[in-house]
């Protein structure tokens, strides 16, 4: 049997408007250009390789840029559309490093969500780790879309579900999550047709319809039926547990149809860098500040927090140039992160 991938028609009804998928949350108002409200989101994630940071969310030339190595960050403020830039601070108040505030665009990080978040409760549910697309930010939720894996609209992309989760729920650091198995002796179905209604009990209420295109099934598994219904369950990027007409489904030896959405999301990518000729390797005993320029009043762009490890590049009588030993962020081409050279410790 050839191969088959999955669509959902909720997944169109969703996309219609922003759901919120907290049960007392309302709509949201609009976003005012950039974000504000208490959202914050950390972890630790391999942002994308040559990906820039700015001093302003809007225009301005780049103070640094981030090479795909993993370090640990906040996102502290969204832009008003997924096109702006995110604010930034990189670092950890647990682990010294070189500490950089500023913003980027926000698509050079992965958002993903820690725990499943239902849609329809105790039926529908975005699953535990699915990598979600921020939109905006309203106080202390995180307003997403999410293209559901292995869907496709008459445009030839992926239905998108919408909605609303807290920023609490929400990580750079993909979590650790368990791949569902069915239990023994479970039976296997797919889709009959090209559509399937699915209820929240035996001839009860409808839930959604998924509906694919000619070529596509769903895979469930069921240990549950009764007076011609059977119990789906669906694990994938969006976890399904519904009742189905037994005449709308088709038995199937496990592993016969191949299902996109159990897929998981691609790991993040970590370079590892090194320099060819290292200098000696530096530890800050007291708090660096770092400046955009060799000069007293250039503005400054962080800190090399107490206890943080770098290399001293280029050093003067007066200033000194410094990377991080991590290699994680970066100053831009033809330009340093700088510290005065009296306050570096004593080798």
């Amino acid at each position: 049997m050839s191969k088959r991938v999955t669509c959902l028609r909720v997944a169109c009804s969703f996309a219609m408007g922003l759901i919120a998928v907290d049960a007392a949350a309302e709509s949201p108002a609009v976003s005012p250009p950039e974000s504000v409200g208490t959202c914050t989101v950390r972890g630790t994630t391999s942002p994308k390789a040559n990906a820039e940071l700015y001093a302003t969310s809007n225009g301005g030339a780049p103070i640094a840029k981030f090479t795909g190595v993993p370090l640990s960050l906040s996102v502290s403020g969204f832009p008003a559309s997924p096109q702006g830039r995110a604010r930034i601070e990189t670092g950890s108040d647990a682990q010294p490093s070189l500490r950089l505030a500023g913003f980027t665009p926000t698509g050079t990080l992965r958002y993903f969500a820690k725990q499943a978040v239902p849609l329809v409760p105790g039926h529908v549910w975005l699953t535990k780790g699915l990598e979600l697309r921020p939109l905006s930010a309203s106080g202390d939720s995180l307003e997403f879309e999410h293209a559901v894996l292995g869907t496709r609209g008459q445009d030839g992309a992926p239905h998108t579900l919408r909605g609303k989760i807290s920023c609490t729920s929400v990580s750079l650091t993909p979590p650790t999550v368990e791949p569902a198995e069915a239990p023994k002796g479970v039976r296997w179905f797919h889709m009959k047709t090209d559509s399937v209604s699915l209820f929240d009990a035996p001839g009860g209420h409808p839930i959604l319809e998924l509906r694919m295109d000619s070529e596509a099934r769903k895979v469930f598994w069921s240990t549950d039926a009764r007076n011609g219904w059977v119990h789906v369950l669906a694990p994938g990027d969006v976890t399904i547990d519904a009742w189905a007409r037994a005449s709308e489904l088709e038995v199937l030896i496990h592993g016969e149809v191949f299902d996109m959405s159990s897929l998981e999301p691609a790991p993040l990518a970590s370079p590892s860098l090194a320099l060819a000729e290292p200098p000696k390797t530096l530890t800050a005993t007291v708090e660096l500040p770092i400046l955009s320029k060799p000069e007293a009043a250039a503005p400054p762009l962080g800190v090399v927090s107490v206890g943080a490890t770098f290399f001293a590049m280029d050093v003067s009588t007066v200033w000194t140039s410094v990377v991080p030993t991590d290699l994680a962020i970066m100053p831009i081409d033809g330009a340093g992160f700088w510290v005065k050279t009296s306050t570096l410790p004593k080798p």
